[in-house]
């Protein structure tokens, strides 16, 4: 009796966790989105040395990555980054959604592919289809502007 109870307790949780992700990934509607790095330093507030400039310095358009067509939390680029959702949080009330992620993202020019973790803090309005905030990948820190460009 008590694996029984125990697999469906997993099983709830996993089907909780999964809901929880979808709605959380479709805050901002469905669709490729345009992100806008902005205010670019080093974590520790000093200036950029050309590090993130070169990760972050120019917009880029996601879009569902091809080759995971059944899992929304992939995403890539035209210029070849490689985008995962690793870890999602977030909440949603009184109009404002907010969204605390944390993404695996390749970088194109990357040659050993090394996935770099970013973490992300944003907020928007329902419905409105963009969010604005602030990331962080342990060496670069900025400003970040998600918005809906097609559904």
């Amino acid at each position: 009796m008590k694996p029984f109870l125990l697999t469906s307790a997993c099983i709830l949780a996993m089907t909780i966790a999964s809901t929880s992700a979808q709605a959380l990934t479709q805050r901002l509607g469905p669709g490729n989105r345009t992100i806008t790095f902005s205010e670019l330093s080093m974590t520790d507030g000093s200036p950029d040395d050309g590090t993130c400039e070169k990760r972050y310095g120019t917009d880029f358009t996601t879009q569902s990555n091809p080759d995971s067509a059944s899992n929304p939390l992939k995403r890539t680029t035209k210029e070849g980054h490689n985008i995962e959702v690793i870890a999602l949080g977030g909440n949603v009330s009184e109009g404002i959604f907010s969204i605390e992620n944390q993404y695996e993202i390749i970088f194109p020019d990357d040659e050993t592919k090394t996935p770099v973790d970013v973490e992300l803090a944003a907020t928007g309005l329902i419905g409105s289809q963009e969010a604005s905030g602030v990331f962080s990948d342990g060496t670069c820190r900025g400003v970040i502007q998600v918005k809906v460009v097609s559904n």
